[in-house]
C-alpha cells in the first residue's frame, strides 16, 4: 500500500499542487489543500477502481477539495491573496519586471473568471490535461468541455484585451475617476 502510494504521490504531487495554487492565489493554502487531498487519496486508494488515470483522479479530488474549502470561505478571499514571485528569478531587473508583471494580469483575470472558467482553462493550458481527462474530473461529456473551454478562452482574451487597452491609454477606468 505505501508503494502505491508513493507511486501515485510522485506522478501527481506537481500537478495537484499547480492546481491547487492557480485556484488559490496563495502558497500557504495550497500546501495546505495538496497535503489534505494526498490524505484523502491515501484513505482511498483501495477504492480507486481505475477507470481513468490516477492523475485524473487526484486532480478530481484536488478540485473536490478546493470547492468544499471555497465554499466554506468567502471566493473574495482566495480572489485577493498574493503569489510570491521573487521565488527562483534570475536575469535582468527590466525582465523580470515585466515578467512579473504579466505573471499578475493573467493571476488578476483567472481570478475574475468563475471557478469552472479557470478549472477548464488550468487543466488543459496549465496542466496539459487531455480534454477526455479534464471531463472525466469534471463529469460532464466532451462536447459541453470543449463549450465550456471554448467560451473561457474567449473571456480571458476579452478581459485580457480590455485591460491592455485601458493600460495604453493611461490607466484603467477608475484610476480616471
Amino acid at each position: 500500500m505505501k508503494e502505491k502510494f508513493s507511486k501515485v504521490y510522485k506522478e501527481c504531487k506537481d500537478p495537484v499542487y499547480g492546481y491547487l495554487l492557480y485556484m488559490t492565489k496563495n502558497v500557504e493554502l495550497a500546501e495546505d489543500l495538496s497535503q489534505e487531498t494526498f490524505l484523502k487519496i491515501f484513505l482511498n486508494l483501495r477504492k480507486f477502481k481505475g477507470t481513468c488515470t490516477v492523475k485524473t483522479w487526484a486532480l478530481t479530488i484536488a478540485r473536490n477539495t478546493f470547492l468544499t474549502y471555497a465554499k466554506k470561505k468567502s471566493p473574495m478571499l482566495l480572489g485577493e491573496q498574493e503569489l510570491d514571485e521573487n521565488e527562483g528569478h534570475s536575469g535582468k531587473p527590466e525582465d523580470y519586471i515585466l515578467q512579473k508583471e504579466q505573471g499578475e494580469l493573467i493571476q488578476e483575470i483567472l481570478m475574475r473568471l468563475s471557478e469552472q472558467e479557470r478549472t477548464v482553462i488550468i487543466l488543459r493550458d496549465y496542466e496539459g490535461l487531455s480534454y477526455e481527462e479534464i471531463a472525466d474530473i469534471l463529469e460532464i461529456d466532451l462536447g459541453v468541455l470543449k463549450s465550456r473551454l471554448y467560451r473561457a478562452r474567449q473571456k480571458f482574451r476579452k478581459l485580457y484585451t480590455q485591460n491592455c487597452k485601458e493600460v495604453m491609454e493611461g490607466g484603467t477606468s477608475s484610476d480616471r475617476e
